[in-house]
């Protein structure tokens, strides 16, 4: 049997299950959830660590746990209880493992002396046990590591551009680490790819986001609270308020504030590239703000870009060609040339 430890979280309520780094022999779809489970997830957490999430309805108390054989499967006896019992009661079990500690500090990869190209860092959206939208068997997180490994090559292509990726496979990444990656490797400009689901079917084409204090919309107060607590999703013991303080300390910067300008920029660039490309956008407000956590680098130029919709089956069927991909990768190359070339052309004037 697989050893194991596993906690429980509460806001919201979870059962954590923690492994050694395994190879899941099921094909991520799983039976239709009874009693206080209502949903789970499981993937590569970090390094050495698979993890399960078990989300729950209302406040447990672990029971029983134990490995068993034939067929070997680990069981979890769950009993509800009141809140005041779930607080004071007992949340880490360990009885066999013990799982590797955080990793360690990002490290930037080496740029060679004499290397001018400008330095553009890719995000994958969500991974490991965060799998994102998932819709007939799509999975966001699958769909955007692929975006994000065809653009990166478009890009290294030009001979003008260095490109660093956030994650290379399908592993759990916290957001402020993906901001900690843009930052420690010195970026120029950031790009999170999404391909997230929207209440309406017929909702479909790309956005891009920015960062502000408030969400420009309904629409896109709902995404960024979605979007801002996939650490949470995870199975972290997240506190959102930690990140409160942030973008209103940045508004008061206007050093941060030039970033943001130049991040507005380049969304608006992208998205003429994007008609260019023949790459279908909203029809309404395609250039959207809100406080995402993963846009919060203050010296570097981000946007998140929403590829297009899981839950629409057309744009859930364009978002898995190659020809798609490549109008997208090459949307991104025009935008980023023409972004940083107004760059220069400001900073000559100076």
């Amino acid at each position: 049997p697989v050893p194991y430890s596993a906690f429980l979280l509460g806001n919201p309520y979870r059962l954590v299950i923690d492994l050694p780094e395994v190879s899941w022999g099921v094909n991520g779809d799983t039976k239709t959830m009874k009693g206080v489970v209502t949903n789970l997830r499981y993937g590569l957490f970090r390094a050495g660590n698979s993890r399960i999430v078990v989300d729950l309805k209302s406040p447990v108390k672990l029971v029983e746990h134990d490995t068993l054989v034939k067929p070997d499967r680990i069981v979890f006896d769950l009993a509800p209880v009141g809140k005041a019992a779930f607080r004071s009661g007992k949340k880490f079990f360990a009885p066999n493992w013990t799982p590797p500690k955080r990793a360690r500090p990002i490290q930037p990869t080496p740029k060679k002396q004499g290397d001018t190209r400008r330095i553009i860092v890719i995000d994958a959206g969500h991974g490991g046990v965060d799998p994102g939208a998932i819709r007939a068997g799509v999975y966001e997180k699958r769909l955007t590591l692929r975006i994000a490994n065809e653009v990166k090559r478009a890009l290294e292509a030009t001979g003008r551009y260095r490109v660093v990726v956030t994650r290379r496979r399908d592993v759990f990444l916290e957001l402020r680490q993906r901001v900690e990656v843009a930052r420690a490797n010195k970026g120029e400009l950031f790009l999170s790819l999404h391909a997230d689901t929207a209440r309406k079917r017929a909702t479909r084409g790309a956005s891009v986001y920015t960062l502000s204090n408030k969400a420009s919309d309904r629409e896109t107060a709902e995404l960024v609270a979605k979007e801002n607590r996939v650490d949470a999703f995870a199975g972290l013991d997240l506190d959102l308020e930690q990140y409160s303080g942030v973008v209103p300390e940045i508004l008061l910067d206007l050093r941060f504030r030039q970033t943001m300008n130049e991040s507005s920029a380049f969304a608006e660039t992208l998205l003429a590239h994007f008609a260019r490309q023949k790459v279908r956008i909203l029809p309404r407000k395609p250039h959207r703000s809100a406080g995402f956590v993963v846009l919060k680098a203050p010296d570097v130029p981000s946007v998140l870009v929403e590829l297009g919709y899981l839950s629409n089956k057309d744009d859930r069927k364009l978002l898995a060609t190659p020809d798609f991909r490549r109008r997208v990768a090459r949307a991104i190359i025009g935008a980023a040339d023409d972004f940083f070339k107004r760059k220069d052309q400001l900073s000559a004037t100076d």
